[in-house]
């Protein structure tokens, strides 16, 4: 029998059709778990733990985690979810079946700990294999209650034309590789976060307790990409952040659009379709990217907390700088809000110092820095590390991640742990004094001194323009006195004003004063 060229067609289709059910369907129907349940993690302590994933609409599924028993139906969407009681902190391993009727999935080597989140831009991405210490760092022995999920791009976000392959890592569900747990050893360590390597290691080491470390970092990511879009509706100064096509809105900064164009225009010029929605284009630089694609899907996971280390893209220009005065609390407040976790400790790097030298657009970053020591003296539950002095002239990548990652473990360890120790050094008091200003600072430890022992450096005068004098200042116990010009009136004390500064003023622990201004009384 001849077959017409429309039947040939049709049975083709139906071919083709039998086959891609063949070969996918059975995948939507089968026991799946969400991507972060997997062996080797560390689950929440203290927390109802919840279970969710997917299977064959209607059947049942039952858990059990060591003598505890659930079970569930599956909805009609495929999803299923449920909780299981609350459990203390154990470094004992243990392991979790689930199963239907058909298929069964058993996750083992699981701890009880505390899991943190390390989210931010390129200076949290930074790897322990380029710190300054990672030779030393990856000889020590593998630690078995640390545990690493490297959420790696799947895209760059340097200077470079994405290709045709890779438009599926374009939709904010693909954006990330595949990520698998892994006890902390020095494979595992080489390329995860400095940053929070160093933070979880001081944790652990310091509570005995399993710690579990979820790196999500992005180069180059500003705040609003890692921003639900809806929390920043209310505000008249973050509103328009979302409003019309982001390669062309002015309440964005231009280098994260030119950005977008290097990436996307070879895909565009060639015909390719791209996703896109109604801010345009998808890219990990766009309002809401990050959010959808690192943060929603890990809500329903209990978590200890969030160390964050990003800034330095919302810092090129001074509009942008105050912008991100409102927006990182919205950031912070909405995170807590859908996480459902009350005021959950955050704990962020202020940004370090470089100059302008060789062309960095750093110019802001004092009035950016003393931002955020401000934003950390009125938010709930919030924690900021200094790194200005730790800086590089002209790199926007200073090599000793480890100080940084300790700072931010001592944080969490007074403020979170309940441990007894000296924190940040903070300005309390000014006042005049006979020819100068006196200042008072708190957390001094046993006195305030200077890093390297010589005079203290850092300190001017001037209007609310901006320094004008250098002033010289000696130090006693918890107070400094700045030698005030004669003949002359000024306004303002500044410190630590330069984006790279040398400033020297520490307490007793080597923790340094923060960039600041005041005004003089």
């Amino acid at each position: 029998m001849i077959l017409s060229q429309a039947k040939v067609n049709v049975f083709k289709w139906l071919t083709y059709a039998l086959i891609f059910c063949v070969a996918v369907c059975p995948a939507y129907g089968q026991l799946r778990l969400a991507d972060v349940w997997q062996s080797g993690m560390v689950i929440q302590r203290d927390k109802p733990i919840p279970i969710w994933g997917w299977a064959r609409p209607g059947q049942t599924v039952r858990v059990q985690f060591e003598n505890e028993q659930r079970q569930t139906v599956v909805k009609a969407d495929s999803s299923w979810s449920l909780h299981l009681q609350s459990r203390a902190a154990s470094a004992t391993p243990t392991r979790l079946t689930i199963r239907t009727d058909q298929d069964m999935l058993q996750l083992t080597n699981l701890l009880i700990g505390d899991v943190w989140i390390c989210a931010g831009q390129s200076n949290i991405a930074f790897p322990v294999i380029n710190d300054q210490f990672a030779a030393q760092t990856l000889r020590q022995p593998k630690n078995r209650s640390l545990r690493l999920f490297n959420k790696i791009p799947a895209l760059s976000t340097y200077n470079v034309a994405y290709e045709p392959a890779d438009r599926p890592h374009l939709n904010p569900t693909g954006f990330y590789q595949s990520a698998s747990w892994q006890e902390a050893d020095s494979v595992a360590v080489r390329l995860f976060s400095a940053v929070g390597y160093y933070f979880g290691q001081t944790v652990q080491q310091s509570l005995n307790i399993p710690i579990g470390l979820i790196n999500l970092a992005v180069g180059g990511s500003p705040t609003e990409a890692w921003m639900r879009p809806a929390s920043v509706i209310t505000d008249p100064i973050t509103q328009p952040i979302i409003k019309g096509d982001w390669w062309q809105n002015a309440a964005l900064e231009p280098w994260c659009s030119q950005r977008g164009h290097e990436n996307l225009d070879k895909l565009i010029q060639a015909g390719c379709t791209l996703p896109a929605d109604l801010l345009g284009y998808q890219h990990p630089f766009k309002p809401g990217f990050l959010y959808k694609s690192a943060i929603e899907p890990l809500l329903r996971l209990p978590i200890k907390g969030i160390i964050w280390y990003q800034g330095e893209s919302n810092a090129l220009s001074l509009t942008r700088a105050k912008q991100h005065e409102r927006l990182f609390p919205l950031l912070v407040t909405d995170w807590r809000k859908q996480w459902q976790q009350g005021d959950m400790p955050f704990y962020f790097c202020q940004l370090s110092s470089i100059g302008t030298e060789k062309g960095y657009k750093s110019e802001n970053w004092p009035w950016f820095r003393d931002s955020q020591r401000r934003l950390a003296e009125w938010l709930p539950n919030v924690g900021m590390v200094i790194t200005s002095d730790v800086g590089n002239p002209t790199d926007v990548h200073p090599l000793n991640k480890r100080v940084v990652g300790e700072r931010l473990a001592r944080e969490a360890l007074v403020k979170t742990y309940g441990q007894q120790a000296v924190g940040t050094p903070e300005l309390v008091s000014v006042s005049r004094a006979r020819n100068g200003i006196r200042l008072r600072f708190r957390q001094t430890g046993t006195g305030l001194r200077t890093a390297d022992t010589q005079a203290i450096r850092g300190f001017s005068v001037g209007d609310s323009s901006g320094p004008q004098q250098d002033v010289p200042a000696h130090y006693r116990a918890n107070r400094v006195f700045l030698c005030f010009p004669k003949g002359k009136s000024y306004s303002h004390i500044y410190y630590g004003w330069k984006p790279y500064t040398t400033a020297n003023l520490v307490n007793s622990a080597g923790l340094p004063v923060s960039t600041f201004t005041c005004s003089i009384p």
